[in-house]
């Protein structure tokens, strides 16, 4: 699942862009926040509809969005410059690109870090499902504060990478979709297959062509 999907993911965004980039990947970060994950193509409709307006994009959603839109261009070059640099897999890296994406108003180290799950790096989001069920101490994957030292913030984003990085990414997302499959709020959703493929979908909600059509 993660091999197929999160290549078709970083396929797109090679191809799209930094619109892809951002009215995909990081529309579809946002709209995971505090949402069930079936609820996301129709927030992303929403989205199309309504701009930066749309009732699904509260709290600081829409700044986050809106701050992505605006450097769009930045955060595309700076995510593959990261990735020739130091590459998919190394620490150095994903904390990197989890750094860049903890800039965007309302995407804290976790959602920062599935940004960065979604282009092939190796690290992953550890959400309150997975809290809870691997036991996971929640202060192992709080966000730190703005208030905290920068070297004290990336000291905290390295401990959560090499957290993921005991298993990996792939274990991560493919243990993931496994487990929300057929919930409460997924029931649509009921194999891990189809939500894994639902990343996708989701990610290239309402653009042209329709890649994956074929899927």
């Amino acid at each position: 699942m993660y091999q197929r999907d999160v290549s078709l993911i970083k396929d797109f965004v090679a191809v799209g862009g930094p619109d892809a980039l951002v009215d995909g990947v990081v529309r579809f970060v946002l709209t995971t926040i505090q949402a069930g994950l079936s609820t996301c193509t129709g927030q992303a409709q929403k989205i199309i509809d309504d701009g930066l307006d749309a009732n699904c994009l509260w709290g600081k959603k829409s700044d986050g969005l809106a701050y992505a839109r605006d450097n769009k261009e930045w955060l595309y070059g700076q995510v593959y410059k990261i990735a020739e640099t130091h590459g998919y897999d190394s620490v150095t890296g994903c904390v990197d690109v989890v750094q860049l994406f903890m800039a965007v108003p309302n995407l804290g180290m976790v959602k920062a870090a599935f940004v960065a799950q979604c282009l092939g790096f190796n690290v992953s989001c550890i959400d309150s499902h997975n809290i809870k069920r691997l036991g996971i101490s929640p202060n192992l994957v709080k966000s730190p504060p703005s208030t905290m030292k920068p070297a004290t913030v990336r000291k905290k984003i390295v401990q959560y990478v090499e957290l993921c990085q005991l298993k990996g990414t792939e274990y991560w997302w493919n243990s993931w979709c496994e487990y929300v499959a057929g919930n409460q709020a997924n029931r649509k959703l009921d194999t891990g297959d189809i939500v894994s493929y639902y990343h996708v979908e989701c990610v290239t909600y309402g653009f042209e062509p329709d890649f994956y059509s074929s899927y």
